[in-house]
């Protein structure tokens, strides 16, 4: 029998149990279906590949940790306690599986790990950032209440006009502009106009009289 005739549908190499004979040719010979008893992956043989064990699983066991790697299993680094082996990266470095103090997991190469360039989940130090700037906000950037630099803040993306506090509406047909300004939580009606550049000057002319105490007493504040 040609081994092209061969049916090895049924038999186990290794780790690679054959289901049935692939439609298709691999390397220009008869190729089979195999699923790989180590992960359970489906892969493809030839028969060659088979018979005479050059293909022993669809690659996992080339994955697995050598015997001599390095294991730092429980091992700290930084905000990042390493729990677990999570395989290999495309460039072939190990990956660890960390938890991070903030509650957040994270998976890393070790030499990332071991230089010290990963030494938390990323996410808390952009938490930590934004507290911080909070409390710099809240205590040495206001005066009476304010948060003076959420003043002069600039307008939102989303705005209909371009500018701050100044709203589009249009009432029985007509268009309108309403300009507002919001002061220690308070929102204060200004106006409303027909004309845009009218809105916002009311708008600007608020800002002068509401916004400028505030601006100017945390500048005279930072010079002392």
């Amino acid at each position: 029998m040609k081994r092209n005739d061969v049916d090895l549908t049924g038999r186990t190499f290794y780790d690679l149990n054959v289901k049935c004979r692939h439609t298709e040719k691999l390397y220009n010979e008869t190729a089979w279906v195999c699923k790989c008893l180590a992960c359970g992956n489906i892969t493809y043989a030839t028969t060659s590949q088979l018979l005479h064990g050059k293909k022993k699983s669809c690659g996992c066991r080339r994955k697995k940790t050598p015997p001599n790697a390095l294991d730092l299993t429980n091992k700290q680094f930084g905000k990042l306690k390493v729990v677990e082996r999570a395989g290999i990266s495309k460039d072939g470095r190990a990956l660890w599986l960390c938890h991070c103090k903030c509650g957040n997991t994270i998976v890393t190469n070790a030499t990332s790990l071991r230089i010290g360039d990963v030494k938390s989940c990323g996410k808390c130090l952009v938490d930590e950032r934004i507290k911080h700037a909070r409390e710099e906000l809240m205590t040495n950037k206001t005066i009476d209440g304010v948060p003076v630099p959420l003043l002069t803040k600039k307008v939102r993306s989303d705005s209909g006009t371009g500018h701050k506090g100044v709203q589009r509406r249009v009432r029985k047909g007509k268009e309108k502009f309403e300009a507002y300004i919001t002061v220690k939580g308070k929102r204060k009606y200004i106006g409303t106009y027909s004309k845009l550049d009218d809105a916002i000057k009311a708008r600007k002319d608020a800002e002068k009289e509401y916004f400028e105490p505030y601006i100017k007493a945390l500048k005279e504040r930072e010079k002392e």
